[in-house]
Formats: C-alpha cells, sequence, structure tokens
C-alpha cells in the first residue's frame, strides 16, 4: 500500500486493486470504511475509480456508429458488466512523491471495454484537500464513447447528513425505470440535507450541480465534495444494515450507452476522437474536528 500523509490527511493507495484506496484519515478520523493492507479486490477497498465508464451495460452490448459492441460480465457482484475495466485491473505506478501518485493502465481491446485507450489516476493531498483526477486517452482508430466516476465509501453513522442539489431521478434499484428521469420526490429531494437512508437503496441522480456535503454532527465533521462540470450525475447506494453508504460523482447515468443510442438526451455520455484526451477532478475538502 502507497501512503500519502500531510498535517491533515492521510490516505492507502492500492494498485493492485484498480488503484483503489485502503483508508482516507482526517486529524486521524477515518472518513471512508478501511481495507486490509493486500487487499485485491476493489469492491472491498475504500474507494475506486470507475473508467471508461460508469454503473452497468444493460446486456453487455450497445449500438456505436453503427456497430453492437460487446462486453462480458466482468465482475461476480453484477449480472451485467459494470464500472469500466480499471476497477478489475492491476495499475502501474507512474510518479509518486510523499504527497501524491499518479497511476496508469494501458487497455487494449483483446478483452473488456471495446476500445483501447489509457487511463491515468491521480490522487493528491494539501493540507485539508484530497483532490483525484482521472485522465482517458483514447488509442483506437474510431471515436470511442465513456464515461468515469468515483466510487467512494463514506463512513455512516445515524445522525449522517448528506445534502446535495440533484432533482431528476434516472434508476431507482427497486423500480428500474430506464431512460425516463423524474422528479425525485420530497423524502429523496436532499437539497437542504437529509439523514442517510437507512431502509437499502440504490439510487442514480442527474441534474446534479456537481456539490455536496457529508455532515457528521456528532463529530464536528464535515466533507465537501467539488467536482468538475462534468460530473452531473451522481449514484447514492446505501446498503442495508452497513456502517457505510456510497456517494458516487459520475459523468453518466446507468445504461448510458443505450440509452445515448436511442437518441435520449442527457444520459452523460460523450465520444472522445482518436488521441483526445479528457480529464475530470474531484475535490474532498475536510473540516471541523479542530
Amino acid at each position: 500500500m502507497i501512503e500519502l500523509r500531510n498535517d491533515f490527511l492521510s490516505l492507502g493507495i492500492i494498485p493492485e486493486a484498480g488503484g483503489g484506496m485502503g483508508f482516507l484519515k482526517y486529524l486521524g478520523k477515518d472518513i471512508l470504511r478501511v481495507s486490509p493492507p493486500d487487499e485485491t479486490e476493489a469492491n472491498n477497498t475504500a474507494l475506486f475509480p470507475m473508467l471508461p465508464f460508469a454503473s452497468f451495460i444493460k446486456e453487455g452490448h450497445f449500438p456505436y456508429f453503427g456497430i453492437t459492441r460487446h462486453m462480458e460480465k466482468n465482475s461476480p457482484f453484477s449480472k451485467y458488466p459494470m464500472h469500466g475495466d480499471v476497477w478489475r485491473s492491476k495499475l502501474t505506478i507512474e510518479k509518486q512523491t510523499e504527497t501524491s501518485v499518479l497511476l496508469n493502465y494501458e487497455h487494449d481491446k483483446k478483452s473488456g471495454f471495446p476500445f483501447s485507450y489509457m487511463a491515468k489516476v491521480e490522487y493528491k493531498i494539501n493540507k485539508n484537500i484530497f483532490t483525484i483526477i482521472l485522465t482517458l486517452q483514447n488509442n483506437s482508430a474510431l471515436p470511442m464513447p465513456y464515461g468515469m466516476g468515483l466510487h467512494p465509501f463514506f463512513i455512516k453513522d445515524e445522525d449522517t447528513v448528506l445534502q446535495f442539489n440533484a432533482d431528476k431521478i434516472w434508476f431507482r434499484g427497486d423500480d428500474p425505470i430506464l431512460g425516463h428521469p423524474y422528479t425525485a420526490p420530497g423524502n429523496l429531494n436532499f437539497k437542504t440535507g437529509l439523514l442517510i437512508p437507512g431502509n437499502g437503496a440504490n439510487l442514480s441522480f442527474g441534474s446534479w450541480d456537481s456539490q455536496a456535503k457529508i455532515i457528521y454532527p456528532n463529530k464536528n465533521l464535515s466533507v465537501e465534495i467539488q467536482a468538475d462540470n462534468s460530473f452531473r450525475h451522481l449514484i447514492l447506494y446505501t446498503p442495508k444494515g452497513k456502517n457505510f453508504f456510497c456517494f458516487e460523482p459520475v459523468t453518466n447515468t446507468p445504461d448510458a450507452f443505450n440509452l445515448a443510442s436511442l437518441g435520449i438526451f442527457g444520459t452523460g455520455i460523450q465520444s472522445l476522437g482518436p488521441k483526445q484526451t479528457v480529464t475530470g477532478k474531484i475535490e474532498l475538502t475536510m473540516k471541523g474536528l479542530k
């Protein structure tokens, strides 16, 4: 595990587990759930990147530029391929300092996502700010559809409050309507802050303003999330009976490739031309305790 430290933050990174993280601490307090230092399964880590798309591809195929593309199921956690290739891969270290690390992954399309690309994941800390930068470069001869996202597992207490402004629901785990976003009901409108749902929720929101706040009242602690404008969707996953929840900034809705091919607007899927590069940045700012 690679460790980054300063006077405020410390974190551990596991290149073998999809470039995921083992822990994130602020002034000694855990912000994310903790995984073993030798963990190699990204889904058991504290956080992992999702590249070159977030969420799932229904039935494992999608049309693009008149050709139907295929991707095999890639984990035991879903009947469809999900979250891209990076989280299932070992990343290499390109550059490392005491407060930053840059990881690299090269995909040759022989398996997994049917396009060749390069992905980079950069983690860095500066005082109480933790920054994640995701980069994709299309190494295929044709345009490549893409998305990206971050999958953190935040600590959840009984009094944890989540606040964000995103009023459209694209997907609800117990009512999987796809392609027809609807206005979030009052009990799922987090604009002024709500307790984390405790009954188990799996929700995809759209029209997000790329900002959020997690408040831990009894700890006098808060986490402010600021993503760049490409992250206009988010996933909220709150497994029943667990002491964590997932607030996932993403650029695309579930099954976005297929929905976009039907002409549905707002899925978040975009195209990257040959040798073109795109980056996305997410910042977590920890406040309180001191």
